[in-house]
């Protein structure tokens, strides 16, 4: 290595150094033996910079994707010993640590089956040293992997689809239950004294449920590791991430139904989501536990649908007892003081409201409904401190929460729209019989709910605000008997005037 030519790399370089040295890396680049200069560099620790580390591993990185698929035998074999070497295991920054990751990703995905069929046995060989340096980096390797060969959000080419099925099918029939065990066993080991890797453990999990046999992690061993977990505030987040993860598995109907049910009743016997409060936890943990309780709910209305394609009468009333029994649940995260917990969970909202059109409502359902548009008039409400007159990011933010929570008032209004009529009703009522001591948010709110009403409600039967005793003729004397219109707060007075 020329180090002199690395200069360049160094903040307080200057530009003829810098020219110097990307002309070095051009140079190396395009040499077929300069990955082994840059390997054998950073093997060697002379220079610990990240800037230094970064261009050797860019270099290495360069010939694995353009030259490793067609080398000969003995640069596969150095490269291979290059990599086991760094699954070794040693102390790395960890922008490092997740490059070398990458170009280890980027060697198994040209190399496995075919050329590399005992990857997993040699890196869980490497792994097996209990150094916490080579647990974090092929945990790494394996998100890299998910990566490259899982990630929907990435485009494949079809060779890439074929190349990614074989990877996967391989996988399954050779090594996966092994992984498993291996996650089990780092999860439990590392969950007092590194903690992070627990974590990222998870992650892993949480990555390859969905392509991998389910009952290889929702088994007694795992889900109960995992609901432990959620009782540990280092570790609570992850692990309903990861939770979530199992729920969101594709599955058929039934399956789904008991997988979903005997999750909610160990975490119901834990009381989780019962005891969680807007005052006693924390804001992320709360969002895990509203975004875990959604992808429950909206599990079971997906199961309940094909339930119904069906025709199964056995299970369609069981997966829709499951699906109210869950209510609650929605009721509260959807109400939550911290606006991100409370959108989490609109996605559930909307699906439940789906499974009840083009059916009779029952007094049981019109009772939930009361209940959902309740919350939903709670949470449509500014904060006391709304800015106004600037608004930053958290007000716009409130602003399409807003238009979300907008959406569950029309599709309720489609179902029950005298329900709705009623309750915007009660609220214009409530709010503006005593202005002097009554909030300017929740003025606003009733007189905003009025004015959506009217575009939600297009049914005549209701009639309008000029035939007496309708809905409308009677929320219009309650405005225009109240003192409103010289409400003091402009906020109110833009709805008074809208």
């Amino acid at each position: 290595m020329e180090v002199a030519l690395l200069k360049g790399l160094s903040e307080d370089s200057s530009s003829l150094e810098r020219a110097r040295t990307l002309q070095y890396f051009e140079q190396l680049n395009s040499s077929v033996d300069g990955w082994k200069i840059c390997a054998a560099y950073f093997n060697s620790d002379k220079d610990s910079s990240e800037h230094v580390q970064f261009f050797c591993l860019r270099v290495v990185e360069g010939h694995v994707r353009n030259r490793y698929s067609c080398s000969s035998d003995d640069s596969i074999l150095s490269l291979r010993a290059v990599l086991l070497l760094w699954m070794q295991g040693k102390t790395q920054r960890k922008l490092v640590l997740k490059k070398m990751a990458q170009i280890i990703g980027l060697a198994f995905v040209i190399d496995y089956p075919q050329r590399w069929p005992m990857f997993f046995s040699d890196v869980l060989q490497c792994v097996g040293n209990g150094v916490k340096e080579s647990v974090e980096l092929y945990l790494r390797v394996l998100m890299a992997i998910d990566e490259e060969v899982v990630d929907r959000q990435k485009v494949h080419t079809c060779a890439e689809n074929a190349r990614n099925t074989l990877i996967k099918d391989t996988m399954r029939d050779q090594c996966v239950p092994n992984l498993v065990e291996s996650w089990y066993q780092i999860m439990e080991s590392y969950k007092e004294t590194f903690p992070e890797l627990t974590n990222l453990c998870m992650e892993v999990v949480g990555a390859y449920i969905s392509w991998i046999d389910i009952s290889l992690i929702a088994n007694d061993k795992f889900i109960q590791c995992l609901m432990s977990y959620l009782s540990v505030p280092i570790l609570r987040e992850s692990a309903a991430e990861c939770l979530r993860g199992i729920i969101n598995k594709g599955m058929d109907p039934i399956p789904k139904l008991e997988l979903v049910e005997g999750l909610a009743k160990q975490l119901e016997s834990a009381k989780i989501l019962s005891t969680v409060s807007d005052e006693d936890t924390d804001e992320d943990f709360r969002l895990r536990l509203s975004a875990l309780v959604c992808g429950m709910g909206c599990a079971l209305v997906n199961s309940w649908s094909k339930l119904v394609k069906r025709a199964d009468t056995v299970n369609i009333p069981l997966s829709r007892n499951a699906i109210d029994e869950k209510l609650p649940y929605l009721y509260k995260y959807l109400n939550d003081t911290d606006d991100g917990v409370s959108e989490a969970m609109v996605p559930f909202a909307v699906q439940y409201l789906s499974i009840l059109k083009g059916s009779n409502l029952s007094d049981t359902d019109r009772g939930n409904l009361q209940a959902l548009l309740q919350v939903v008039i709670n949470k449509y409400k500014y904060d006391e401190d709304h800015n106004f007159l600037s608004q930053g990011e958290d007000e716009v933010m409130f602003l399409d929460f807003r238009k979300e929570l907008k959406v569950l008032i029309d599709n309720i209004a489609i179902l029950d729209a005298s329900l709705l009529l009623q309750t915007f009703q009660s609220v214009l009522s409530t709010f503006l019989s005593n202005l002097e001591v009554t909030s300017f948010v929740d003025v606003e709110v009733a007189l905003r709910m009025m004015y959506l009403a009217g575009e939600a409600v297009t049914d005549k039967r209701f009639g309008t605000c000029t035939i007496v005793g309708s809905p409308w003729h009677q929320m219009m004397i309650t405005v225009m008997q109240s003192n409103v219109a010289r409400h003091s707060h402009t906020a109110v007075l833009l709805q008074v005037f809208l």
